[in-house]
């Protein structure tokens, strides 16, 4: 792709959370090809949203990219090529049509021929007239009934042949034989969409091309938490704050200051404004007793939202009492567990149940009762004790081991 385009900055596959992060800003012009999923998580579609609604300029054409651009192309994703359109106009509507199986190691070399390409040489051998309108579509409901990573060039010219199309076969072949990209449409839409992305970023745009618009707020509890993992700069912030929520003694007076004076408008923005929802929320005589620190526990157990540490200062407010010493513990505890993982591979996260985190929690925050681990939880800042596992979890080797070591030199 540099070659046609050597301004661009070429990445691998997109896969979740490539467009969090704030390298990229209003003005860049992004363009989605191919993506991982299958086997790993794929981009989300709020992603793009995002970058949107940031003015990042998105197009998507050949593969993931066209299937993102036909499903929000209405929000503002800008779509480019055939195989955008086939997704678009219902010629296609599965992931498998542009999916292509690869090894893991080494350069992506394809196994298969993509549905969409093959779709491109019928047309073509239509319009060549060596295979009719009726026994193209014969032939392409055949192969797509065939698992996509069985779609090799050999496959496929086997199945022309079961389906009486052997003309059309030994035409495929000689067409790919003389020149192997002949068919490639996921190659042609990508540089088709490579050319538009030069003519929009250069010079660059400072304006976004629209932004995402709905009658119901896209940035749900998921979508923030994929941005808390991905978008600030630091990676590991969403970890540090959880240290600081489940290990620091006076956290529950942090997260009543970040109630007060968080400048996210989800976490209810200056002390006014807190007091109204709290207000329209619990009702005049609860508001009038803010104050009083039992009431305190009571609220933040009813109201608990989910910070945006890509703010930075959210991140700040949060991470107010955070000690080099903390930062330390916190990088060593992460990469015990990673060193763990890659040591017993048959073994994973989930493993680590919400009852054991919950035993655990309720040791560190001296909570023995449910109703008290619950409050604990909302006094913290987790909006239930689910939450509160999931971000204990990475941290139970490490804690478990200090637990040892320290009591280990207690009994010395």
């Amino acid at each position: 792709m540099n070659k046609y385009h050597p301004d661009f900055v070429l990445h691998g596959p997109v896969r979740h959370g490539d467009l969090f992060p704030q390298t990229l800003s209003a003005g860049d012009v992004v363009v989605i090809v191919d993506g991982i999923y299958h086997h790993r998580l794929a981009l989300r579609h709020k992603e793009i949203l995002d970058a949107l609604a940031r003015g990042i300029t998105v197009i998507g054409a050949a593969s993931i990219g066209a299937l993102r651009a036909a499903e929000l192309d209405e929000f503002g994703m800008i779509g480019v090529g055939r195989v955008y359109r086939w997704y678009r106009d219902g010629v296609f509507e599965g992931d498998d049509a542009v999916s292509v199986a690869h090894g893991e190691e080494g350069l992506p070399v394809g196994i298969n021929v993509p549905l969409v390409n093959l779709h491109a040489a019928v047309v073509a051998a239509d319009s060549a007239g060596v295979l009719t309108r009726d026994a193209g579509r014969r032939l392409m409901t055949r192969l797509e009934h065939e698992y996509y990573p069985m779609r090799t060039l050999d496959r496929v010219l086997a199945l022309a042949r079961e389906c009486g199309e052997a003309a059309f076969a030994d035409w495929y072949a000689g067409q790919v034989f003389a020149e192997p990209g002949v068919f490639d449409q996921k190659r042609s839409d990508a540089l088709e969409a490579c050319a538009l992305a030069e003519r929009l970023a250069f010079p660059p745009r400072t304006a976004p091309a629209s932004t995402p618009t709905s009658r119901r707020d896209w940035r749900t509890e998921f979508y923030r938490r994929w941005r808390n993992r991905y978008a600030p700069p630091d990676p590991w912030v969403h970890h540090r704050v959880a240290y600081q929520q489940i290990f620091t003694l006076d956290f529950p007076d942090i997260w009543w200051d970040f109630l007060h004076r968080s400048s996210d408008l989800g976490s209810f923005g200056a002390p006014d404004r807190f007091r109204n929802h709290v207000l329209q929320h619990l009702g005049p005589t609860v508001a009038q007793w803010l104050d009083e620190p039992e009431l305190r526990t009571r609220i933040t157990a009813l109201l608990c939202p989910l910070p945006d540490l890509a703010e930075p200062r959210e991140a700040q407010l949060l991470l107010c009492r955070e000690t080099a010493q903390d930062r330390t513990k916190v990088s060593h505890w992460l990469h015990r567990m990673e060193h763990h993982m890659e040591n017993h591979p048959e073994r994973s996260l989930s493993q680590i149940t919400d009852a054991v985190c919950r035993r655990l929690l309720s040791r560190i925050w001296d909570a023995p009762t449910t109703e008290e681990l619950a409050l604990e939880c909302g006094r913290r800042g987790f909006a239930s004790l689910s939450h509160a596992a999931s971000a204990l979890r990475p941290f139970t080797i490490g804690y478990l081991a200090s637990l040892q070591t320290t009591e280990g030199e207690l009994d010395a």
